[in-house]
């Protein structure tokens, strides 16, 4: 029993585990804070005008994730090696060379969405007034230096820096909508101007972080193409998994109406916290199982890793327990239709959790990035057809059969990968 205790006491005390608490703790932070700023907004505009903003808000996660095309998981691949050689010239050209490729990316995606405003504001953000696109466009523009930059850090393991930059962006997200409400003008409108003054200020806050000298790397032709083929199929994957990812908000705005994608949004805000730890954890995992380049090693790692993801599954257990008071208290009573899709959608959040160490280690301890991209374009078509399915016949509550499926499959296949990989293959 002692020496039980001893290792779990070693897990909670290690590196590991210390700089998971600080980006999770930040990270969670600036989700309370997130959810400050929903709450005002929700109670502030009505389920309708509060189904618009969100599924403006969905189209802009989209945007930034599909202008990433890959580059921040190479950029914690190549830094970190390099940085761990010390070899920072090197390191330098590689935030450089994916700095370029993402502003070109999102300047193209962003030039899309002010061409098609009319189409996009009509089909996907359900409103006639073109002026909500044009703010997805300049939000979604303007955030790829808050997107950004915290890879930079996590790669140097500066993970409270990283942190910080997400925090500078809830902290006037949360606090600017309250001036709005006390002067009578909160809209949609103007809710989305909150959001762009706080992306600026991240933005700036992340540059004084990173400093601008990576900026002046001379870089070369073979750079660009080392992250081509390590970001290649992770640009595949994070592309089709943001579109996969988003599909619940965009399709309830389209298929069912804005009350419909209003009454959905409170859960899937509350979820975020689920994808936030998902995330933090991994990113924690990321540099060390880049780093390795042993096999038992990286096994043992995955272990360790495994056990934590365990304890999450109990909290999203506890968490469901207590959802109706959470979010009556939080929301008041006109979502009370909230609560069993909130239920719903967070235990199909549970397999999702699980495969955390799974795909972790098949991208940065195997190197075999092609199994996370083939996958994501069966995830993609599978929660496309999924929700054009259960959408209209069981409107909100269509997501969370569609997560459930999926995630559940995803978990099966990357364990299957990495079972076969560490504890079959000699």
């Amino acid at each position: 029993m002692r020496k039980h205790i001893e290792r779990v006491f070693g897990l909670a005390t290690s590196g590991t585990a210390k700089d998971t608490y600080i980006l999770f703790g930040g990270n969670v932070f600036a989700a309370f804070l997130g959810f400050l700023f929903t709450i005002v907004i929700a109670r502030a505009l009505t389920v309708s005008d509060f189904g618009v903003f969100s599924a403006a808000a969905n189209l802009i996660a989209i945007l930034m994730s599909l202008s990433d095309l890959g580059l921040s998981s190479g950029i914690v691949n190549f830094v970190s090696y390099h940085i761990s050689r010390g070899e920072t010239k090197t390191a330098e050209e590689y935030e450089k060379a994916a700095f370029i490729v993402k502003i070109v990316a999102s300047s193209l995606l962003s030039l899309l969405v002010v061409i098609f405003a009319v189409f996009i504001s009509k089909h996907w953000l359900a409103t006639a007034d073109k002026q909500i696109a044009y703010w997805v466009a300049v939000v979604s523009f303007t955030g790829l230096f808050w997107r950004f930059l915290p890879y930079m850090l996590q790669a140097k393991k500066q993970f409270l820096k990283s942190v910080l930059i997400d925090i500078f962006v809830s902290l006037p997200k949360a606090l600017i909508p309250l001036v709005f409400v006390s002067l009578g003008i909160l809209t949609v409108k103007t809710t989305l101007l909150a959001f762009e003054i706080s992306v600026l200020i991240a933005g700036s806050v992340g540059l004084i972080f990173t400093g601008i000298n990576f900026m002046f790397a001379h870089t070369k032709k073979e750079t660009y193409l080392n992250l081509t083929r390590f970001s290649s199929w992770l640009g595949f994957n994070r592309i089709t998994s943001s579109i996969a990812g988003n599909l619940d908000v965009q399709m309830l705005a389209a298929l069912a109406g804005a009350v419909a994608t209003g009454l959905y949004s409170i859960p899937a805000k509350l979820t975020a916290f689920l994808v936030i730890l998902a995330s933090s954890f991994s990113a924690v995992l990321a540099p060390r199982m880049a780093g390795f380049a042993d096999k038992s090693k990286e096994k043992t790692y995955i272990i360790k890793a495994t056990l934590v993801t365990l304890g999450i599954v109990f909290l999203i257990l506890c968490w469901i327990i207590v959802a109706k008071p959470f979010i009556l208290i939080l929301f008041g009573q006109k979502y009370l239709p909230s609560v069993p899709i909130f239920q719903a959608l967070s235990a199909s959040m549970i397999p999702f959790i699980l495969t955390v160490p799974s795909v972790t280690a098949i991208i940065y301890g195997m190197k075999k990035t092609v199994f996370i991209g083939l996958f994501s374009f069966f995830q993609l078509a599978a929660i496309f057809s999924l929700n054009y399915i259960f959408i209209p016949k069981y409107g909100p509550f269509g997501p969370t059969l569609t997560y459930a499926i999926t995630n559940t499959i995803l978990a099966i296949y990357t364990w299957a990968v990495v079972i076969k990989h560490y504890w079959i293959d000699k």
